[in-house]
C-alpha cells in the first residue's frame, strides 16, 4: 500500500508525436525523448498523484512509464480496486485514478459508486479490453474508456497521453477555482465586518429595492431590522419634492458615478434630515447594483460637486480626463462580464493639432478643443461618455455597440475635419485618424482596450482610402465565432521561393473562413477579431495546427511563417501557452518564424520589445512585414532584432518603369542585409519582375504568379521534368535522342 518505484516497463511504448505506426508495425516500441530546454523554469515540476489498482501484471507500470517519457511527473500508489485507501485524505492529494477494469478481482462499480457519494474530485479513467462492456461506468462517474488496444500504436499512445494531461489540466482548474471562491468569501467577510463597524450608512440598492444595509443606514432611518428593510424602497425614504432628482441622480455611477447629491430624508418616525448620498456601481451575483453612502449634510455640496467635476475633468477641452475614463473603462468590461453588453471604444487623433496650435496660439487653441469637444457631442449618442487623454487623443465610450452602429458612428466621425473647418486658421486642415475597441467580456483591462483601438488606428491609416472592410459587420462576427468554436478555419499555406541557395523549404501560413457561396481570406476579417480580442484565439489555433504539420511531415527542411496579431502583442499568457504548447506536442521552435506587423509595433512598443524578446529567448527566429510603411523603419530593427523583413508592398509599386524606385529598393535591401537580415519581396503578381528582384539581391519572393496559397505543402513552381536533348545534325540530317 506504500509508494512504490517502477523500474523499466514490461511493455515498451512511445509517445513521440512525430512517429506513425503502420498496422503492421511491432507492438513493442522504444523511443528516446529529447526535452526542450527552452523556459526549463515554465517546465511541469509538480508531481501528479496517481493511484492504481492492484492485480494490472505489469500493465500499470508500461503506462506510468509512458506518461513519465512524455513530460509529466508521476508519483504512483498501489490500492486495492474495490475502495479507496482510507488514509486518503478527503482525496485531495491524487489527482487521478487508472483502473484496469480487467484485473483479476476488480470490481469497477462499488469504486466509482464510492468517488460519487464522498464527492472526491478525483477523475477515474478506465483501461479496458473491450470499452463497450463498460459504458455503463460512464453514468456512475467515469472521465473515460480507454481501449488496452489503443495503448498500442503510438497514436493512440499520444491520444492517451493528451487525455491525461487534459485531465490533470481541468482538475487544476476546479481547484484553482474553489481557491479562489474561498478567497471571494473571505473578501466578502472582510468587507462586511468593515461596513458593520462603520459609522457611515452603508446600504447596496437593487432596482431600487434594498438588498443588505449596515446597522449605520437602520439607525439613520429608524427601521428596526434589516427584514423590514427589504420591503421599503430606497426612494420611499426621500422626500416628495426630491425624490424625481434622486431618481436621475442613481443613474449617474453607470454613465460618471463621480457626483455627491444633497437631499431631504424621511425617518420611519416621520421626522426629515437633509442628508448628502454618494453612490458606486458594483455587481452582485452578476446584476449590477448601487452602493450607496449617506451622512449628515455638512457644508456646500453644490461646492463639492463642483471641485470634483474639476478635478474629474480635462482642463483644455471640459472633457472627462484620464484617470475617469479609465475608470468608466474598466467598470464596462466588469458590466459586459457579468451582463454579456458591450461597449466601445473609439480613439481620435488629430495628426497636425500641434502645426496649428503654433499658429493659433493658447487663447484661440483652448477655444478650438471646446469646438472640437462640442462637434463630437452633436455626432455622438446622447448616452456616450466624451473623454481626452493625458496625450491628447479624443476617447469616445459608446453604450450598448455591435458592429453595425460602431461603424455607422465612424463614418460619422469621419465627417468632423469639415465641421471644423471654420474653426480652422486658413491654410490648415486637420485630419482625423479614427481607431475602434471593442469592450467584451474577453476584455482583460482600460490600458488593453486603449492600446487595440490605437493599433486598429494604425491599421486604418495604412488602408488604401475608399476601401470597405467587409469584417466590419455582425454576418462576418458570427462566422468568426462560430468558426472558432467549431474549429472549421482552414489552414492554407503560400511559398515564400528563395532566389538564392537554400536548403530550406518556405512557407507562411494563412487562414480561411468558409461562407455559403466562397471563401473569406484574413484581411477580410482580421480587423474585426482584433476589435473583438478574437485575433489571440485564431493565432493560438493557427500554432497548434502549425506544430501538427511539423509532427505529420517529420521535414528537418520545412519552415513555417505564422503570423502575430495585435491582440497576442499584449497578450500576457501567449509566451507561457507558447511554452508549454511546445513542450505538449514534443516540438522545439527552431522549425517556426513568427511574424509581426510594422503597424502593430508602433501602436505597441513596449509590449512588442518585451514579446520578441521572449519569443528570442525561445529561440524562435523573428520577422518583421510591412517594413518601410512608416518613417523610420530601421528604429524599429533595434527593438525586435529581426532575422526576416518583409517589405511593405508600397516600396514595390513601379520598380519595372521607375529608376529611383529601383535604386530605393537597392539601397533598403543592402542596410537590411548588411544587418543579416533576409530580404522577402511580396505579393509578386507579375513574373517579370523577378529579375529585378534578383538584380536587387533580394532573399525571397512570394505571390500569386509563383503559385497561390493552397491547402497542401508544394512548390508548385519547381518541378522536376523528364527531357530529350537532340544531338548536332548529322550530314544526313538525322539525329537521336539520349
Amino acid at each position: 500500500m506504500g509508494d512504490i518505484d517502477h523500474g523499466q516497463p514490461a511493455v515498451k511504448l512511445t509517445t513521440a508525436p512525430i512517429l506513425v505506426a503502420p498496422a503492421s508495425s511491432a507492438k513493442k516500441i522504444r523511443v528516446s525523448i529529447q526535452k526542450p530546454d527552452y523556459y526549463s523554469f515554465m517546465a511541469e515540476t509538480s508531481n501528479s498523484h496517481i493511484l492504481f489498482n492492484q492485480g494490472t501484471n505489469g500493465k500499470a507500470d508500461a503506462v506510468l512509464g509512458l506518461l513519465r517519457r512524455a513530460g509529466i511527473n508521476v508519483k504512483a500508489r498501489e490500492f486495492q480496486g474495490d475502495h479507496l485507501p482510507e488514509d486518503v485524505p478527503g482525496g485531495e492529494t491524487h489527482d487521478l485514478i487508472l483502473l484496469f477494469a480487467d484485473a483479476p478481482g476488480q470490481i469497477n462499480e462499488p469504486l466509482l459508486r464510492q468517488l460519487q457519494s464522498s464527492r472526491r474530485d478525483l477523475p477515474c479513467l478506465l483501461i479496458c479490453k473491450a470499452p463497450a462492456r463498460w459504458l455503463p461506468m460512464l453514468n456512475l462517474g467515469a472521465a473515460a474508456l480507454i481501449s488496452e488496444s489503443q495503448l498500442e500504436s503510438a497514436s493512440g499512445q499520444v491520444q492517451f497521453v493528451y487525455h491525461v494531461r487534459r485531465e490533470l489540466e481541468h482538475l487544476r482548474g476546479r481547484r484553482e477555482a474553489r481557491r479562489s471562491a474561498s478567497s471571494v468569501r473571505e473578501l466578502h467577510q472582510r468587507l462586511q465586518m468593515l461596513t458593520d463597524h462603520t459609522s457611515d450608512a452603508i446600504a447596496c440598492v437593487q432596482d431600487g429595492l434594498h438588498l443588505s444595509a449596515n446597522k449605520a443606514w437602520l439607525n439613520f432611518f429608524g427601521v428596526h431590522s434589516v427584514v423590514e428593510l427589504h420591503s421599503i424602497p430606497f426612494l420611499d425614504l426621500v422626500a416628495d419634492e426630491d425624490v424625481e432628482r434622486v431618481r436621475q441622480f442613481l443613474q449617474l455611477p453607470f454613465s460618471t458615478g463621480n457626483q455627491r447629491y444633497q437631499f431631504l430624508a424621511l425617518r420611519r418616525d416621520g421626522s426629515e434630515i437633509m442628508a448628502t448620498l454618494d453612490s458606486a456601481a458594483v455587481t452582485i451575483n452578476g446584476v449590477q447594483s448601487l452602493q450607496l453612502i449617506i451622512k449628515d449634510a455638512n457644508g456646500n455640496a453644490f461646492q463639492e460637486n463642483a471641485a470634483r467635476n474639476a478635478k474629474g475633468k480635462d482642463l483644455h477641452s471640459g472633457l472627462l480626463n484620464e484617470s475617469g475614463l479609465t475608470r468608466l473603462i474598466n467598470q464596462s468590461i466588469s458590466c459586459a462580464v457579468h451582463t454579456q453588453r458591450c461597449r466601445a471604444v473609439i480613439v481620435l487623433s488629430f495628426a497636425n493639432l500641434a502645426d496649428i496650435a503654433v499658429v493659433l496660439g493658447k487663447a484661440d487653441m483652448h477655444v478650438l478643443m471646446r469646438d472640437i469637444a462640442t462637434a463630437l457631442a452633436d455626432k455622438c449618442p446622447a448616452q456616450a461618455v466624451l473623454g481626452r487623454l493625458d496625450a491628447g487623443d479624443f476617447i469616445i465610450l459608446t453604450p450598448d455597440a455591435n458592429a453595425e452602429s460602431c461603424a455607422a458612428l465612424m463614418k460619422k466621425l469621419e465627417d468632423l475635419p469639415s465641421a471644423l473647418k471654420p474653426m480652422v486658421p486658413p491654410g490648415q486642415a486637420l485630419t482625423v485618424n479614427l481607431g475602434l475597441a471593442m469592450i467584451t467580456d474577453e476584455a482583460p483591462d482600460a490600458e488593453t482596450i486603449l492600446t487595440r483601438a490605437r493599433q486598429h488606428q494604425a491599421f486604418r491609416a495604412h488602408q488604401s482610402h475608399g476601401k470597405d472592410s467587409e469584417g466590419t459587420s455582425s454576418a462576418m462576427l458570427d462566422l468568426l465565432r462560430q468558426a472558432l468554436h467549431d474549429e472549421t478555419l482552414l489552414l492554407v499555406y503560400q511559398p515564400t521561393v528563395s532566389l538564392k541557395a537554400d536548403t530550406h523549404e518556405h512557407y507562411e501560413i494563412d487562414i480561411r473562413l468558409f461562407m455559403t457561396d466562397r471563401s473569406v481570406c484574413t484581411e477580410e476579417f482580421l480587423e474585426t477579431a482584433n476589435q473583438y480580442g478574437y485575433a489571440e484565439r485564431i493565432d493560438r489555433y493557427v500554432i497548434t495546427h502549425a506544430l501538427r504539420v511539423l509532427n505529420k511531415n517529420a521535414n528537418e527542411n520545412l519552415r513555417l511563417t505564422i503570423n502575430l496579431s495585435a491582440n497576442s502583442i499584449l497578450s500576457q499568457t501567449l509566451m507561457l501557452w507558447l511554452t508549454q504548447e511546445l513542450q505538449r506536442q514534443n516540438q522545439s521552435s527552431r522549425q517556426l518564424i513568427l511574424q509581426i506587423s510594422e503597424l502593430d509595433i508602433m501602436s505597441a512598443p513596449e509590449a512588442a520589445e518585451q514579446l520578441c524578446q521572449q519569443i528570442r529567448d525561445l529561440g524562435f527566429e523573428l520577422s518583421l512585414t510591412h517594413f518601410g510603411c512608416s518613417l523610420d523603419s530601421f528604429r524599429l530593427l533595434g527593438i525586435i532584432q529581426a532575422d526576416y523583413v518583409k517589405l511593405d508592398n508600397t516600396l514595390l509599386h513601379t520598380i519595372a518603369v521607375d529608376t529611383g524606385r529601383r535604386e530605393l529598393l537597392h539601397d533598403i535591401v543592402g542596410q537590411l542585409q548588411s544587418q543579416s537580415i533576409r530580404v522577402i519581396a511580396p505579393m509578386i503578381e507579375d513574373i517579370e519582375l523577378l529579375p529585378l528582384l534578383w538584380q536587387a539581391k533580394v532573399n525571397f519572393v512570394q505571390g500569386n504568379c509563383l503559385q497561390q496559397s493552397s491547402e497542401h505543402l508544394a512548390f508548385g513552381l519547381f518541378q522536376e521534368q523528364e527531357i530529350s536533348v537532340l544531338p548536332p545534325m548529322t550530314p544526313s540530317g538525322l539525329g537521336s535522342s539520349v
